[in-house]
Protein backbone atom coordinates (compact mmCIF):
# COMPACT_ATOMS: atom_id res chain seq x y z
CA UNK A 1 0.00 0.00 0.00
CA UNK A 2 1.39 3.27 -1.23
CA UNK A 3 1.86 5.95 1.61
CA UNK A 4 -0.80 8.31 0.05
CA UNK A 5 -3.30 5.18 0.12
CA UNK A 6 -2.08 4.73 3.75
CA UNK A 7 -2.93 7.85 4.98
CA UNK A 8 -6.21 7.51 3.47
CA UNK A 9 -6.77 4.05 4.95
CA UNK A 10 -5.86 5.75 8.28
CA UNK A 11 -7.95 8.28 8.04
CA UNK A 12 -10.89 5.84 6.88
CA UNK A 13 -10.58 3.40 9.90
CA UNK A 14 -10.81 6.56 12.30
CA UNK A 15 -14.08 7.77 10.87
CA UNK A 16 -15.41 4.72 11.54
CA UNK A 17 -13.69 4.12 15.30
CA UNK A 18 -15.33 7.71 16.12
CA UNK A 19 -18.83 7.17 14.87
CA UNK A 20 -19.79 3.33 14.30
CA UNK A 21 -23.11 3.83 12.75
CA UNK A 22 -22.17 6.12 10.23
CA UNK A 23 -23.23 5.34 6.89
CA UNK A 24 -20.71 6.58 4.74
CA UNK A 25 -21.29 7.14 0.81
CA UNK A 26 -18.64 7.78 -1.80
CA UNK A 27 -18.37 8.69 -5.22
CA UNK A 28 -15.04 9.32 -7.49
CA UNK A 29 -14.84 10.06 -11.11
CA UNK A 30 -12.22 10.68 -13.24
CA UNK A 31 -12.46 11.46 -17.20
CA UNK A 32 -16.03 10.72 -16.25
CA UNK A 33 -15.53 7.07 -15.19
CA UNK A 34 -17.84 6.82 -11.88
CA UNK A 35 -17.55 4.52 -9.20
CA UNK A 36 -19.84 4.03 -6.34
CA UNK A 37 -19.21 3.00 -2.73
CA UNK A 38 -21.52 2.46 0.39
CA UNK A 39 -20.36 1.69 3.94
CA UNK A 40 -21.91 0.78 6.91
CA UNK A 41 -25.45 0.37 5.04
CA UNK A 42 -28.07 0.14 6.61
CA UNK A 43 -31.64 -1.27 5.84
CA UNK A 44 -33.59 0.51 3.26
CA UNK A 45 -30.40 2.78 2.88
CA UNK A 46 -30.47 3.24 -0.61
CA UNK A 47 -33.49 5.67 -0.26
CA UNK A 48 -31.93 7.74 1.97
CA UNK A 49 -31.70 11.31 0.64
CA UNK A 50 -28.75 13.17 2.60
CA UNK A 51 -28.57 16.64 4.24
CA UNK A 52 -26.03 18.75 1.83
CA UNK A 53 -25.70 21.24 4.58
CA UNK A 54 -23.72 24.27 3.10
CA UNK A 55 -23.27 22.87 -0.08
CA UNK A 56 -26.77 24.33 -0.45
CA UNK A 57 -25.27 27.28 -0.95
CA UNK A 58 -23.41 26.72 -4.33
CA UNK A 59 -27.02 25.93 -5.88
CA UNK A 60 -28.05 29.52 -5.23
CA UNK A 61 -24.55 31.00 -6.34
CA UNK A 62 -24.88 28.80 -9.21
CA UNK A 63 -28.47 30.12 -10.31
CA UNK A 64 -27.78 33.65 -9.13
CA UNK A 65 -24.35 33.85 -11.61
CA UNK A 66 -27.19 32.66 -14.44
CA UNK A 67 -29.19 35.43 -13.62
CA UNK A 68 -26.35 37.61 -13.73
CA UNK A 69 -25.17 35.72 -17.06
CA UNK A 70 -29.04 36.62 -18.52
CA UNK A 71 -28.61 40.62 -17.22
CA UNK A 72 -31.74 39.75 -14.96
CA UNK A 73 -29.26 41.30 -12.41
CA UNK A 74 -25.66 42.80 -11.42
CA UNK A 75 -23.40 42.35 -8.97
CA UNK A 76 -22.74 45.45 -7.87
CA UNK A 77 -26.41 46.24 -7.46
CA UNK A 78 -27.03 46.60 -3.64
CA UNK A 79 -29.88 44.98 -1.80
CA UNK A 80 -31.78 48.48 -1.60
CA UNK A 81 -32.06 48.73 -5.23
CA UNK A 82 -34.29 45.46 -4.57
CA UNK A 83 -36.10 46.24 -1.17
CA UNK A 84 -37.37 49.40 0.32
CA UNK A 85 -34.88 49.69 3.45
CA UNK A 86 -33.40 52.05 5.67
CA UNK A 87 -31.87 55.23 3.55
CA UNK A 88 -29.24 55.44 6.28
CA UNK A 89 -27.48 52.25 6.11
CA UNK A 90 -25.08 51.71 3.69
CA UNK A 91 -25.97 48.11 1.89
CA UNK A 92 -23.53 45.25 0.49
CA UNK A 93 -23.79 44.49 -2.78
CA UNK A 94 -24.62 41.18 -4.48
CA UNK A 95 -21.37 40.11 -5.11
CA UNK A 96 -20.22 40.79 -1.06
CA UNK A 97 -23.32 38.80 -0.17
CA UNK A 98 -22.19 35.72 -2.24
CA UNK A 99 -18.97 35.76 -1.47
CA UNK A 100 -18.78 36.30 2.16
CA UNK A 101 -17.72 40.15 2.51
CA UNK A 102 -20.78 41.88 3.44
CA UNK A 103 -20.28 42.63 6.71
CA UNK A 104 -22.90 40.78 7.84
CA UNK A 105 -21.02 38.02 10.05
CA UNK A 106 -21.43 34.39 11.13
CA UNK A 107 -24.91 35.34 12.27
CA UNK A 108 -25.15 32.65 14.95
CA UNK A 109 -27.54 32.78 17.97
CA UNK A 110 -24.61 33.01 20.39
CA UNK A 111 -25.61 32.03 23.48
CA UNK A 112 -27.92 28.74 23.14
CA UNK A 113 -25.87 27.72 20.09
CA UNK A 114 -22.58 28.07 22.70
CA UNK A 115 -24.57 26.08 25.68
CA UNK A 116 -25.63 23.66 23.15
CA UNK A 117 -22.40 23.24 21.10
CA UNK A 118 -20.04 22.51 24.91
CA UNK A 119 -22.84 20.20 26.00
CA UNK A 120 -23.04 18.05 23.24
CA UNK A 121 -20.17 18.87 20.80
CA UNK A 122 -22.62 20.26 18.02
CA UNK A 123 -25.92 21.16 17.30
CA UNK A 124 -28.68 18.85 16.84
CA UNK A 125 -31.40 20.93 16.60
CA UNK A 126 -31.54 23.73 13.89
CA UNK A 127 -30.31 27.27 15.19
CA UNK A 128 -32.31 29.12 12.97
CA UNK A 129 -35.71 27.75 13.77
CA UNK A 130 -38.77 30.21 13.89
CA UNK A 131 -37.09 32.68 11.25
CA UNK A 132 -39.10 33.81 8.49
CA UNK A 133 -38.80 36.75 5.21
CA UNK A 134 -40.29 39.25 8.10
CA UNK A 135 -37.55 38.55 10.54
CA UNK A 136 -34.70 38.53 7.45
CA UNK A 137 -36.40 41.71 6.23
CA UNK A 138 -36.59 43.59 9.88
CA UNK A 139 -33.25 42.94 10.75
CA UNK A 140 -32.15 44.12 7.38
CA UNK A 141 -34.03 47.40 8.36
CA UNK A 142 -32.70 48.04 11.98
CA UNK A 143 -28.93 46.17 11.71
CA UNK A 144 -25.85 47.82 10.15
CA UNK A 145 -23.20 46.03 8.45
CA UNK A 146 -20.25 45.79 9.40
CA UNK A 147 -17.79 48.21 7.80
CA UNK A 148 -15.31 45.70 7.53
CA UNK A 149 -15.17 44.24 4.60
CA UNK A 150 -13.57 41.12 4.95
CA UNK A 151 -14.18 37.61 4.37
CA UNK A 152 -16.73 35.87 7.15
CA UNK A 153 -18.60 33.34 6.32
CA UNK A 154 -22.20 33.72 7.16
CA UNK A 155 -25.85 31.84 6.36
CA UNK A 156 -27.23 35.04 6.58
CA UNK A 157 -25.73 35.98 3.76
CA UNK A 158 -27.83 33.98 1.55
CA UNK A 159 -30.99 33.50 3.50
CA UNK A 160 -31.14 37.26 2.22
CA UNK A 161 -30.17 35.57 -1.49
CA UNK A 162 -32.88 33.41 -1.49
CA UNK A 163 -35.55 36.53 -0.31
CA UNK A 164 -33.96 38.40 -3.52
CA UNK A 165 -34.36 35.43 -5.85
CA UNK A 166 -37.89 35.66 -5.00
CA UNK A 167 -37.95 39.39 -5.71
CA UNK A 168 -36.54 38.88 -8.99
CA UNK A 169 -38.49 35.84 -10.17
CA UNK A 170 -41.76 36.55 -8.66
CA UNK A 171 -42.43 33.21 -7.25
CA UNK A 172 -40.89 31.29 -3.97
CA UNK A 173 -37.09 30.94 -4.33
CA UNK A 174 -37.71 26.83 -3.36
CA UNK A 175 -39.95 26.84 -6.46
CA UNK A 176 -37.48 28.73 -8.98
CA UNK A 177 -34.75 26.43 -6.99
CA UNK A 178 -36.74 23.01 -7.76
CA UNK A 179 -37.12 24.66 -11.48
CA UNK A 180 -33.81 24.59 -11.90
CA UNK A 181 -32.49 21.98 -10.01
CA UNK A 182 -34.56 19.57 -11.91
CA UNK A 183 -34.77 21.07 -15.44
CA UNK A 184 -31.12 22.88 -16.03
CA UNK A 185 -29.19 20.46 -13.61
CA UNK A 186 -31.16 17.57 -14.46
CA UNK A 187 -31.43 16.16 -10.75
CA UNK A 188 -34.67 14.25 -10.10
CA UNK A 189 -33.49 13.51 -6.20
CA UNK A 190 -32.79 16.87 -4.95
CA UNK A 191 -34.83 19.14 -2.97
CA UNK A 192 -35.63 21.19 -0.54
CA UNK A 193 -37.26 19.17 2.77
CA UNK A 194 -40.14 20.55 4.23
CA UNK A 195 -41.85 20.46 7.86
CA UNK A 196 -42.81 16.80 7.54
CA UNK A 197 -40.12 15.32 5.76
CA UNK A 198 -37.19 16.81 7.87
CA UNK A 199 -39.24 15.94 11.28
CA UNK A 200 -39.37 12.69 10.06
CA UNK A 201 -36.09 12.13 9.54
CA UNK A 202 -33.81 11.32 12.46
CA UNK A 203 -30.74 12.59 11.34
CA UNK A 204 -32.14 16.17 10.46
CA UNK A 205 -32.80 19.35 11.45
CA UNK A 206 -36.26 20.37 11.46
CA UNK A 207 -37.21 23.09 8.72
CA UNK A 208 -40.18 25.14 8.76
CA UNK A 209 -41.18 25.63 5.23
CA UNK A 210 -41.29 29.48 4.85
CA UNK A 211 -37.35 29.43 6.99
CA UNK A 212 -34.90 31.39 4.14
CA UNK A 213 -31.95 29.59 5.91
CA UNK A 214 -33.03 26.80 4.12
CA UNK A 215 -31.10 28.74 1.45
CA UNK A 216 -27.77 28.20 3.13
CA UNK A 217 -28.26 24.68 4.21
CA UNK A 218 -31.59 23.06 3.14
CA UNK A 219 -31.06 20.62 0.40
CA UNK A 220 -31.35 17.12 0.30
CA UNK A 221 -29.58 15.13 -2.28
CA UNK A 222 -28.27 11.60 -3.46
CA UNK A 223 -24.96 10.53 -4.11
CA UNK A 224 -25.72 9.94 -7.91
CA UNK A 225 -27.25 13.34 -7.85
CA UNK A 226 -24.79 15.05 -6.01
CA UNK A 227 -22.30 13.66 -8.84
CA UNK A 228 -24.17 15.05 -11.76
CA UNK A 229 -24.09 18.41 -10.25
CA UNK A 230 -20.31 17.99 -9.87
CA UNK A 231 -20.32 16.95 -13.34
CA UNK A 232 -22.22 20.27 -14.15
CA UNK A 233 -19.89 21.99 -12.68
CA UNK A 234 -17.08 20.55 -14.22
CA UNK A 235 -18.66 20.69 -17.77
CA UNK A 236 -17.44 24.13 -20.00
CA UNK A 237 -20.36 24.22 -21.53
CA UNK A 238 -22.44 25.53 -19.04
CA UNK A 239 -20.23 28.96 -19.33
CA UNK A 240 -21.97 31.00 -16.79
CA UNK A 241 -20.86 29.03 -13.87
CA UNK A 242 -17.29 30.70 -14.10
CA UNK A 243 -18.80 33.76 -12.93
CA UNK A 244 -19.54 31.18 -9.50
CA UNK A 245 -16.07 30.14 -9.98
CA UNK A 246 -14.33 33.20 -9.90
CA UNK A 247 -12.27 34.23 -7.23
CA UNK A 248 -14.06 36.83 -5.73
CA UNK A 249 -12.72 37.21 -1.78
CA UNK A 250 -9.79 35.87 -0.50
CA UNK A 251 -10.51 33.72 2.25
CA UNK A 252 -7.21 33.43 4.51
CA UNK A 253 -3.14 33.68 4.48
CA UNK A 254 -3.24 30.59 2.20
CA UNK A 255 -4.37 32.16 -0.79
CA UNK A 256 -7.45 30.34 -0.67
CA UNK A 257 -10.30 32.28 -2.45
CA UNK A 258 -14.21 32.53 -2.15
CA UNK A 259 -16.03 32.19 -5.87
CA UNK A 260 -20.21 31.68 -4.77
CA UNK A 261 -19.35 29.66 -1.42
CA UNK A 262 -17.36 27.62 -3.47
CA UNK A 263 -13.53 27.49 -2.37
CA UNK A 264 -10.33 27.73 -4.24
CA UNK A 265 -6.68 27.80 -4.29
CA UNK A 266 -5.32 31.45 -6.57
CA UNK A 267 -3.20 29.21 -8.76
CA UNK A 268 -5.82 25.68 -8.49
CA UNK A 269 -8.36 24.21 -10.52
CA UNK A 270 -10.03 22.95 -8.11
CA UNK A 271 -12.91 23.48 -5.83
CA UNK A 272 -14.65 22.23 -2.73
CA UNK A 273 -17.19 22.96 -0.20
CA UNK A 274 -17.79 20.83 3.12
CA UNK A 275 -21.31 20.87 5.13
CA UNK A 276 -23.59 19.76 7.85
CA UNK A 277 -26.54 20.24 9.29
CA UNK A 278 -27.97 18.08 12.45
CA UNK A 279 -26.56 14.14 11.64
CA UNK A 280 -24.92 14.66 8.08
CA UNK A 281 -21.84 15.73 7.09
CA UNK A 282 -20.81 16.10 3.23
CA UNK A 283 -17.98 17.29 1.29
CA UNK A 284 -17.79 18.00 -2.46
CA UNK A 285 -14.57 18.47 -4.99
CA UNK A 286 -14.26 19.36 -8.97
CA UNK A 287 -11.38 19.73 -10.80
CA UNK A 288 -11.83 21.14 -14.56
CA UNK A 289 -8.69 20.36 -15.48
CA UNK A 290 -7.99 17.26 -14.42
CA UNK A 291 -11.38 15.94 -14.92
CA UNK A 292 -12.03 14.91 -11.31
CA UNK A 293 -14.55 15.15 -9.04
CA UNK A 294 -15.27 13.61 -5.64
CA UNK A 295 -18.69 13.36 -3.49
CA UNK A 296 -18.57 12.19 0.01
CA UNK A 297 -22.50 11.82 2.44
CA UNK A 298 -22.22 10.80 5.83
CA UNK A 299 -24.74 10.41 9.07
CA UNK A 300 -22.08 10.82 12.27
CA UNK A 301 -22.90 9.80 15.52
CA UNK A 302 -20.76 12.94 17.11
CA UNK A 303 -18.71 16.17 15.87
CA UNK A 304 -15.35 14.82 15.66
CA UNK A 305 -15.64 13.41 11.84
CA UNK A 306 -13.58 15.33 9.32
CA UNK A 307 -15.33 14.15 6.06
CA UNK A 308 -12.90 16.95 4.05
CA UNK A 309 -10.10 15.37 5.50
CA UNK A 310 -11.34 12.28 3.86
CA UNK A 311 -11.84 14.08 0.57
CA UNK A 312 -8.59 15.87 0.43
CA UNK A 313 -6.73 13.01 0.83
CA UNK A 314 -8.74 10.59 -1.77
CA UNK A 315 -7.94 13.95 -4.46
CA UNK A 316 -4.34 13.67 -3.20
CA UNK A 317 -4.68 9.71 -4.26
CA UNK A 318 -6.48 10.25 -7.43
CA UNK A 319 -4.14 12.93 -8.68
CA UNK A 320 -0.97 10.51 -7.79
CA UNK A 321 -2.27 7.36 -8.73
CA UNK A 322 -5.86 6.72 -8.81
CA UNK A 323 -5.52 2.84 -9.38
CA UNK A 324 -4.03 2.36 -6.33
CA UNK A 325 -7.01 3.92 -4.30
CA UNK A 326 -9.51 2.08 -6.29
CA UNK A 327 -7.84 -1.30 -6.02
CA UNK A 328 -8.18 -0.45 -2.12
CA UNK A 329 -11.59 0.10 -2.57
CA UNK A 330 -11.78 -3.04 -4.23
CA UNK A 331 -10.15 -4.79 -1.61
CA UNK A 332 -11.69 -3.61 1.20
CA UNK A 333 -15.77 -4.50 -0.40
CA UNK A 334 -14.18 -7.79 -0.74
CA UNK A 335 -12.99 -8.33 2.82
Amino acid sequence: MSKNVEEFNQLFKKHFNKSKNSILSMSISKNDIVKYYEFNKKENSEDLKFGIGSISKTFIGSYIAKLVYENKIKLDDKLDDYFELNKKINYPTILELLSHTSGYSFFIPRIPTLKVMLLNGFNKKNIYEGVNRQWITSYLLHHRPSKCKIYRYSDFNYAVLAILIETIEKRKYKEVMRDYIKNDIGLAHTNYYNLKSSSECPYSWVWEDDNPFLASGGIYSTLTDMTKFLEYQNNLEHSYLAIAHGKHAKINQKNIYSGFSWNSFYSGSFFWHIGGQGYFRSYALFDKKRRITIVILATVDINLQHVNRLGSSMYRNLKRNHKLLLNFFEEFALN
